[in-house]
């Protein structure tokens, strides 16, 4: 199967790669193994931002150009034995809290979808989410994709301070708010999990790979917290 995408240049030493605007798994994967490919070439390239539907591709402007640069990930894209057909299938499973403390939106959501509590929180866990793509604020995961009955839209008016830990949806997205920040999305619960640290900034967790949830007790909630704040927990790898 080809791939429909078009070359866009970004300034003087950068260029976009634009595919099939869609949400979609595939796609997404062969742009996280395209970008493994890259990096490790002698093509002049010096960083690769993979997002959704896009890889922006940032080179040295004495060691090529931009048509020298198409050129080439043009032979590489259709030569599929350059890109690994493996998935990333490291899948970090993420406690969770789903409470109405925490989850401001869980009855809207539940009555969107015309479910149960416990379908929604069933639905919310049951399989690993694909990290599509980093951005918005540090760590912050955008991962999909959600159910249908719990895939509501986002606030139309964002909220101006949503804690950090707090799991959402947004549409077929979901998420984790790493720190403290205004948004949107439809917040369901709270993971007890440190997930950025300022003093420790490499992420836990990367695009390409999976994170699961996993419902906890409230109980467990503040158990974990206190861990986690002593630095004494340490989120899980499944396989």
């Amino acid at each position: 199967m080809g791939y429909n995408y078009q070359f866009v240049p970004v300034g003087e030493q950068s260029l976009n790669i634009v595919f099939d605007e869609v949400i979609d798994a595939r796609e997404n994967r062969l742009i996280h193994s395209l970008a493994d490919v890259l990096i490790k070439t002698e093509l002049g390239i010096i960083a690769v931002i993979p997002a959704y539907h896009t890889l922006t591709i940032n080179f040295d402007i004495f060691q090529t150009d931009f048509l020298k640069l198409t050129t080439k990930i043009t032979q590489i894209i259709k030569n599929h034995s350059l890109l690994t057909s493996a998935e990333r299938r490291r899948i970090i499973e993420v406690p969770v809290c789903y409470d109405e403390e925490f989850g401001l939106d869980l009855k809207a959501v539940i009555e969107h979808g015309c479910i149960t509590f416990d379908e929604l929180i069933q639905m919310h866990t049951s399989s690993p989410y694909l990290i599509y793509m980093m951005g918005f604020m540090p760590g912050f995961a955008y991962m999909g994709s959600v159910a249908d009955p719990i895939a509501m839209p986002r606030l139309k008016n964002p909220r101006a301070k949503v804690p950090a830990g707090s799991v959402a949806v947004a549409g077929k997205q979901t998420g984790m708010y790493p720190i403290e920040a205004p948004g949107g999305w439809r917040l369901l619960g709270r993971t007890p999990v440190r997930l950025y640290d300022p003093k420790h900034p490499e992420p836990q967790y990367y695009a390409g790979e999976y994170i699961k949830f996993k419902a906890i007790s409230k109980t467990d909630y503040y158990y974990i917290q206190k861990l986690a704040a002593a630095g004494m927990y340490e989120l899980k790898e499944l396989n």
